[in-house]
């Protein structure tokens, strides 16, 4: 006569809770990779952004966007949608106002969706502050917008440029902190797109004089700043 094994109840729990513990992880995962399998062709269309693409696209895009945001709220997933509607509303401005109008609070939900759930993104609060210009809205919530930005990254070598030419525009709305902040950019774009600076510069003359504040401090790179500027027009 065998006798049987028994197992300790002891010993089950923790398989038993291992288990369930697989489970919910399986449950929880499987959201996420079916809004990632959806985000494919927005992916692509958002690395090849540098191009002008159809509007057709970007209309794809955002329909793709918004199967997979139904499976798995994702920042990344907002924040592009968002970039889509802004685009097909530059696509389409024969369009009447109204619907113009549409896109862009479309746009701009779908960025403050996105930062809501990550809000440490300077690009993000970037291009929101250009959805909110676009809508006409007060200039004091574009430059919150702005200010928010700058905070959650102040080095931004890929940023700094195009932050400098939307921003200096509200450069004497700004508060005195907020005009350090925008003079220090300066000095981080001459360390590291010295060319493009000087080019924002030459376009914009207007921004000369409040440029030259950010070499109070330094006049040796001041007058190198001024040498180059020159010899460039």
């Amino acid at each position: 006569m065998t006798l049987k094994p028994k197992i300790s109840i002891t010993l089950q729990w923790p398989v038993i809770l291992g288990l369930l513990f697989c489970s919910a992880l399986l449950i929880l995962a499987v959201p996420r990779f079916i809004g990632s399998l959806y985000a494919l062709y927005p992916d692509a269309v958002y690395q090849d952004s540098q191009n002008t693409l159809t509007s057709e696209i970007y209309q794809q895009g955002i329909d793709d966007l918004n199967l997979a945001l139904s499976w798995y709220n994702n920042p990344d997933d907002w924040k592009k949608q968002s970039y889509f509607y802004l685009m097909l509303h530059k696509n389409q401005n024969f369009l009447i106002q109204s619907q113009n109008q549409t896109l862009l609070k479309q746009a701009q939900i779908a960025m403050i969706n996105g930062l809501t759930l990550s809000p440490i993104d300077p690009y993000g609060w970037l291009q929101l502050a250009e959805i909110d210009e676009l809508l006409k809205m007060p200039h004091q919530q574009v430059i919150n917008d702005l200010r928010l930005s700058f905070y959650a990254g102040r080095v931004e070598p890929d940023l700094v440029i195009s932050r400098l030419m939307f921003s200096y525009k509200y450069y004497d709305s700004f508060s005195a902190d907020m005009q350090s902040l925008w003079q220090k950019q300066i000095l981080i774009a001459w360390a590291v797109k010295a060319p493009q600076l000087l080019q924002f510069i030459a376009r914009f003359p207007d921004a000369k004089a409040i440029a030259l504040t950010a070499f109070t401090n330094s006049p040796d790179e001041g007058a190198k700043f001024l040498s180059q500027l020159t010899h460039l027009k």
